[in-house]
């Protein structure tokens, strides 16, 4: 089987697909290519996207071509399978497969596009009552707790520690004082725990917040920190969570968390008290607690090990799961 991985050129929609890809591998044989969906006509991205969602209601074959018509040409017929995520590739996944009679699977919610539309949609909620729409309980990505394992560099210590930071994003905004107990809560964390821990920042770091946490935790943070101003940014993940037995994650970034979880190791996200997000996210984020996935904690409390037992055998559950309810709509 081949498949297409139709992205949009965001990072972690594509991680989505890619995570989905990853999945169905460990059970099947795929080969797939990447390609970028583009608009015939770039400044009229925004009007195209809107009407190509506008004509998958009650799709039809000649509703189906206009919405091709739209965007470059794909050659479809060298592929077995499409895999798309993100709003801005659904209509175009939804019609070039109604018109080639292929199965295509598509991740995220449905901005007004019928679950069936798609061989599989895969959705944090359920949105329609059919077979199609498939509720999800992690978002799909890179990572496995046997990939992890498999490049960890080094034996798993009790005390060794992970620390994901993001910074402003989706409604959550962290002020210069939680920065400053964060800064405060780790040195405290890694005195008593006798351990340095592993920082790795992300491009919604603040360059500033991120000089700050170099300059104040100097001698608390590992020689495997990955600083994203500073070049750093490709960091190997896999091994990092490999080599972690807890992991703290600021609760900003939904990929983030995912990625935490799937590691299997235990996963405490840090909030700060300005949070205005969407309802979906929150609803999200506490999906993941109800399912104790993880915990959550004020970015001002102070940081516990707290291993206990890890979800390496829940995750891989859940992904078994998904992958026989992906597979069972795609075959």
């Amino acid at each position: 089987m081949k498949a297409l991985i139709l992205s949009d050129g965001i990072p972690g929609h594509f991680n989505q697909s890619k995570g989905v890809l990853t999945l169905l591998k460990e059970s099947i044989d795929i080969e797939d290519e990447i390609i970028q969906l583009r608009p015939r006509v770039k400044f009229l991205r925004s009007p195209i996207k809107l009407i190509a969602r506008a004509l998958c209601k009650n799709l039809s074959e000649t509703k189906a071509k206009i919405i091709i018509s739209l965007y470059k040409a794909i050659k479809i017929s060298d592929f077995d399978l499409i895999i798309a995520a993100g709003g801005n590739t659904a209509a175009y996944s939804a019609a070039i497969c109604f018109i080639n009679k292929i199965p295509n699977i598509q991740l995220g919610s449905p901005r007004g596009i019928h679950s069936s539309n798609f061989t599989a949609h895969l959705t944090i909620d359920r949105y329609f009552d059919v077979p199609n729409n498939i509720v999800l309980d992690i978002t799909p990505n890179l990572y496995s707790p046997s990939l992890c394992k498999g490049a960890a560099n080094k034996t798993t210590a009790d005390n060794e520690c992970l620390l994901l930071i993001g910074g402003k994003g989706i409604g959550y905004s962290y002020d210069q004082s939680e920065w400053e107990a964060l800064i405060s809560n780790i040195i405290n964390f890694t005195e008593s725990y006798n351990c340095k821990i592993t920082i790795v920042t992300s491009r919604r770091t603040d360059p500033k917040v991120e000089g700050l946490l170099k300059t104040k935790l100097k001698n608390s943070y590992s020689d495997d920190s990955i600083w994203f101003h500073s070049g750093g940014a490709n960091a190997n993940l896999a091994q990092l969570f490999g080599n972690a037995a807890k992991i703290f994650v600021t609760e900003d970034s939904a990929m983030m968390i995912s990625e935490s979880i799937s590691s299997g190791k235990k996963v405490t996200t840090l909030f700060p008290k300005s949070i205005n997000t969407p309802m979906r996210y929150s609803n999200h984020i506490q999906k993941y607690r109800d399912l104790k996935l993880i915990d959550s904690q004020s970015i001002n409390e102070s940081l516990s090990m707290n291993v206990g037992e890890d979800n390496i055998e829940k995750i891989n559950l859940i992904r078994s799961n998904l992958s026989s309810a992906i597979l069972e709509r795609i075959n």
